[in-house]
C-alpha cells in the first residue's frame, strides 16, 4: 500500500482510541469539492446526525441528504468473529465496542487510518471520498505480520444507508428502496437518487432489516432530538490478502470503479496537488514587494 509523504501530524494510539468518551470526541470530516461530505467519531460510533460514509447534495448545489450511513465490519477467521465498529443505542448500551481493538488512529494529510490489532493479526482501514464526484470509498487491509494467518481471514460488513435530509432523523418504514444487483454489486434506487455499491475483492447480498434507536449523544448536548434509525440493505463477504485492498465503493456516480487501488492513488495525487498549489501560493506572497496588495 502506497503512503503518503505527508506528515502525520494528527495521531493517537490505545490510551484514546480504546476510551470511548476520548475517542468519541474526536471526529473526522472529509469532503469532494460538490457539497458533499463525510464524517464520524474515531471510534466507529455515531454520536451526531451528519455522521455518515456519504452525505450528498442530491438536489445541487443544497438538498444535502444522507445516502451511505454506515459499513459495519466483523473480522472473521473460521468460527470466531471480532467486530471493527463500535454502535451506541439509546439506553446507554455499546455493543460492540470495537473500538476496545483499534490500536492506533492517525490522518494521512487529509485521509483517515485506523489500524485495529487482533492478537497478532494488524488490520488497517481507510475512508476518503473522490475528488469532484459523489464517491465515497471505504478500505481495508491486512497488514503484513511476523508469520501467516494460520486459516484464510474475510470481512462481514454490514451495509447501512439511509434517505433524509442531514439535518434531520428517520422513523422505522420512512423510506423503502428498490434494491437491483449489479454483478458482485447493488444498486440502491430511491426517489431521490440511485446509490451503486460495488465490492473490491467480494461480492454483495441484499439483506434488508431496519436497525433501530442508535443514541445520538452529541445532539442531546445541543439540546435536539437524540435518536435515529437506518436501513441495512445488504451484507458483504471481502476476502483479505497481506498488502491489498479488499472494501467497498459507494457512489452516486454512474458506473463508478471498485478498483480501490486506482482510487486511492487517485485521491493522494489530488491531495500532493493541493498542498503544491498552496506551497507554491506561500512562495509568492513572500516575494510580494512591501506594502503590495497583490498576489502578483
Amino acid at each position: 500500500m502506497t503512503r503518503s509523504a505527508v506528515p502525520n501530524l494528527v495521531y493517537f494510539g490505545r490510551a484514546i482510541c480504546g476510551d470511548l468518551q476520548q475517542a468519541e470526541r474526536r471526529e473526522w470530516w472529509l469532503a469532494n469539492g460538490l457539497g458533499a461530505y463525510a464524517a464520524g467519531t474515531i471510534a466507529g460510533s455515531l454520536t451526531r446526525r451528519y455522521h455518515g460514509l456519504l452525505i450528498a447534495p442530491v438536489d445541487p448545489p443544497l438538498g444535502r441528504r444522507l445516502v451511505w450511513a454506515k459499513a459495519d465490519a466483523e473480522l472473521v477467521e473460521g468460527d470466531e468473529h471480532w467486530p471493527l465498529f463500535t454502535n451506541r443505542w439509546a439506553g446507554g448500551a455499546i455493543s460492540p465496542a470495537g473500538h476496545t481493538h483499534i490500536e492506533s488512529f492517525h490522518l494521512d494529510g487529509m485521509i483517515p487510518v485506523w489500524v485495529f490489532a487482533i492478537g497478532l493479526i494488524r488490520i488497517e482501514a481507510r475512508i476518503w471520498l473522490e475528488p469532484n464526484a459523489n464517491t465515497s470509498h471505504i478500505g481495508w487491509c491486512l497488514l503484513p505480520g511476523p508469520e501467516p494467518p494460520s486459516r484464510p481471514l474475510s470481512l462481514h460488513v454490514r451495509l447501512i444507508v439511509n434517505e433524509r435530509d442531514h439535518h434531520s432523523q428517520t422513523r422505522v418504514e420512512d423510506i423503502d428502496p428498490r434494491l437491483e444487483a449489479e454483478g458482485e454489486g447493488l444498486r440502491v434506487e430511491h426517489r431521490n437518487f440511485a446509490l451503486t455499491l460495488r465490492p473490491c475483492r467480494g461480492a454483495i447480498t441484499p439483506a434488508r432489516q431496519w436497525i433501530e434507536n442508535f443514541d445520538l449523544p452529541a445532539e442531546r448536548e445541543r439540546g435536539l432530538f437524540d435518536r435515529d434509525n437506518h436501513l441495512q440493505i445488504a451484507e458483504a463477504r471481502l476476502e483479505l490478502a497481506p498488502g491489498e485492498w479488499a472494501g467497498i465503493v459507494g457512489s452516486l456516480e454512474p458506473n463508478p470503479s471498485s478498483d480501490l487501488h486506482a482510487a486511492f492513488q487517485r485521491r493522494q495525487r489530488w491531495q500532493q496537488n493541493v498542498l503544491d498549489q498552496a506551497a507554491a501560493n506561500c512562495r509568492r506572497w513572500q516575494r510580494r514587494p512591501i506594502g503590495s496588495r497583490s498576489w502578483c
